[in-house]
């Protein structure tokens, strides 16, 4: 096995990783009913009034993300950030499989709720930790903060903040229109944003050879 596959198998592996402990999140705080995080705050609501799963509904919004993309970027927009499709597919079907298989978890009382919430973001800072570090392909709600960021002439972090307060008001919007309440957007989702990076953060911090590690080719 040359050094070079082996450096493949490892990105990608760790992609797949980060994925799938998203998709487990994801599904464990639509579980709990207390609200997602922000970049699924749209998919979830929306799913509560169409037909649409909320993994259906994620791959379609990404591929709205995506679309928003070209707007920021016009012509610096490459072909190549098509392949965002690729993980948003995966990571919409991990969300309808670990939404059904952790369908058995008793949610009987808020205490319940908000331990399965507090889970979800967990398992959230360690996914997106392992797919940011994946150096592979980026997810649509990352590739859109970084056209923003590029488009507008602002930092990432700050673009990335911009992104997900736009789409959480939009799904509060969504929610009151359609639902009459905040259903689908509560404490879960801004619990969600205050707390994911912080941890993301730490866990780069507390882990600097595995970080290293991942990065190396």
């Amino acid at each position: 096995m040359t050094l070079k596959f082996r450096s493949f198998c490892k990105h990608y592996l760790t992609l797949t990783i980060g994925l799938t402990l998203m998709g487990m999140a994801v599904a464990l705080s639509k579980l709990a009913g207390l609200g997602t995080s922000p970049i699924s705050s749209i998919p979830n609501v929306v799913s509560l009034i169409t037909p649409l799963t909320i993994g259906q509904m994620t791959m379609v919004f990404m591929l709205v993300l995506i679309s928003a993309e070209i707007l920021f970027l016009r012509r610096q927009f490459s072909p190549w950030a098509w392949l965002q499709l690729i993980p948003s597919v995966i990571f919409g079907v991990l969300i309808d499989y670990f939404t059904s298989w952790l369908s058995w978890i008793p949610m009987n009382n808020y205490a319940a709720k908000l331990i399965a919430t507090f889970v979800s973001i967990f398992l959230l800072a360690w996914g997106v930790y392992f797919e940011v570090n994946s150096r592979t392909i980026l997810m649509a709600g990352e590739g859109l903060s970084s056209a923003v960021a590029i488009a507008l002439h602002i930092a990432f972090p700050r673009a990335k903040v911009w992104c997900d307060a736009t789409m959480v008001i939009v799904a509060v919007i969504i929610a009151l229109i359609w639902l009459h309440g905040l259903v689908g957007v509560r404490e879960g989702t801004i619990l969600s944003a205050l707390i994911t990076g912080r941890l993301v953060s730490l866990f780069t911090d507390k882990m600097p050879n595995f970080t290293h590690w991942l990065h190396t080719k």
